[in-house]
């Protein structure tokens, strides 16, 4: 799991993250924290999901574990992604999130549990 140095995070996960970025690094599950990443998908730009999704073993060889954003609840997740992909688009004219989210601008955070 890599996260975005200038991760996005919703109003009320903001108010969280230093408890939130220290229950993802013992892999412990979190009531409505969900993560906003880099989409997998040819052509997709970010996906959402919840953190229990990551006890699933299959789950991180199917989800690219790049993680933009961090929101508390399904609304503010979507409301969280909306203001990403507006984000992009005023400031490149494009959805190109790989240029948007540099590859040397995300962090590891070892701790993490699901690596």
């Amino acid at each position: 799991m890599r996260w975005y140095r200038r991760l996005y995070a919703g109003p009320n996960a903001a108010l969280h993250m230093d408890r939130i970025r220290e229950k993802a690094s013992a892999g412990a599950w979190m009531a409505g924290v969900y993560y906003i990443t880099l989409s997998r998908a040819e052509g997709g730009l970010l996906e959402i999901f919840h953190n229990t999704m990551l006890r699933q073993p299959v789950f991180e060889k199917l989800q690219r574990l790049d993680v933009v954003g961090v929101a508390e609840g399904r609304s503010e997740a979507l409301r969280l992604t909306e203001t990403i992909v507006r984000d992009v688009y005023e400031k490149t004219g494009g959805f190109d999130m790989e240029a948007w989210f540099p590859d040397e601008e995300f962090q590891t955070d070892r701790r993490v549990r699901k690596e």
